[in-house]
């Protein structure tokens, strides 16, 4: 196993963090201090010629070369298998917390609040990303605001199950949960196996552009890039029941005006009512549509 590793200066990564969402899932992770706001861009392959390749990938989105080569460093098999926990760390918000399975026991649990243990393998995220925080965030926020009121719900994009499986734990009856990559859908399920809920979300395989039209939900998550959100805006529109909620995520704060214009133009057109709102984390945005006549 290789281990691929850069220096980032602070000048250069909000760009490299918009090149790696785009390339999301993928085999490289960026850390970056908050004392300096310097980063430090790894990733991890099987060979030095996938490695190669990945940079290169990763170059031609940003347009340019990095200044410096990537420091090359072959990994015995224990390093590497453990290597990506080093970037994941429990997080919380109001009463519920997000906890890599690796620290279940070491996390204290406050007596009624919630936990969701993870263990997203290298590709995908335990929800330290600032577009899957803010999409949680407003998943526990439309929950505190209609108890009770909302049976089922549909997550785009569900990566390593996160929203899906947080849906369900915060008491969701009906939740799917859909990827266009198997690798996601499995990783998903395997965290469902360990928090006990194997089987209260229905995973499966599908692309965006597959979804049934017809069937509808009180809650819809999508945390996918902007381009890709409006690209279908009509079809995910379409998947929220009368009265239900549509959250958007994996925007770019420069964006948000963009897609909020795009998804309003479409709300009205079904003659559908929403006063959209706004939440930002860092760079990057959330929308939440409420739709009612």
């Amino acid at each position: 196993m290789i281990k691929a590793s850069l220096p980032i200066e602070a000048g250069a990564v909000a760009e490299l963090e918009d090149a790696l969402y785009e390339l999301a899932p993928s085999n490289w992770s960026l850390v970056v201090s908050h004392l300096d706001g310097k980063g430090l861009l790894e990733g991890f392959f099987d060979s030095k010629e996938q490695a190669v390749v990945a940079g290169r990938e990763l170059e031609s989105l940003l347009g340019e070369p990095f200044a410096v080569p990537f420091d090359l460093k072959e990994l015995i098999d224990r390093d590497w298998k453990e290597a990506y926990k080093l970037h994941f760390h429990p997080w919380a918000h109001d009463n519920v917390h997000w906890v890599p399975i690796w620290e279940k026991d070491s996390y204290l649990v406050p007596e009624d609040h919630h936990a969701l243990y993870l263990d997203p393998g290298m590709a995908f995220g335990t929800g330290n990303h600032e577009t899957t925080r803010l999409c949680l965030q407003a998943l526990v926020s439309i929950l505190a605001d209609r108890a009770n009121q909302v049976a089922d719900c549909l997550d785009v994009g569900c990566g390593s199950g996160i929203l899906s499986l947080s849906a369900s734990l915060l008491g969701i009856r009906t939740v799917k949960g859909v990827d266009c990559d198997p690798d996601a859908i499995k990783v998903s399920i395997d965290n469902a196996s360990l928090n006990s809920i194997e089987g209260k979300v229905d995973f499966e395989t599908l692309p965006l552009e597959d979804l049934p039209e017809g069937k509808q939900y009180d809650v819809v998550l999508a945390n996918i890039q902007a381009d890709v959100l409006l690209e279908n805006s009509d079809l995910l529109v379409g998947q929220v029941r009368d009265g239900g909620t549509l959250v958007l995520s994996g925007i770019l704060t420069r964006e948000m005006e963009k897609v909020e214009a795009g998804f309003l133009e479409r709300i009205d057109a079904m003659g559908a009512k929403t006063s959209p709102k706004r939440e930002s984390l860092n760079e990057w945005s959330s929308l939440r549509f409420n739709l009612g006549k």
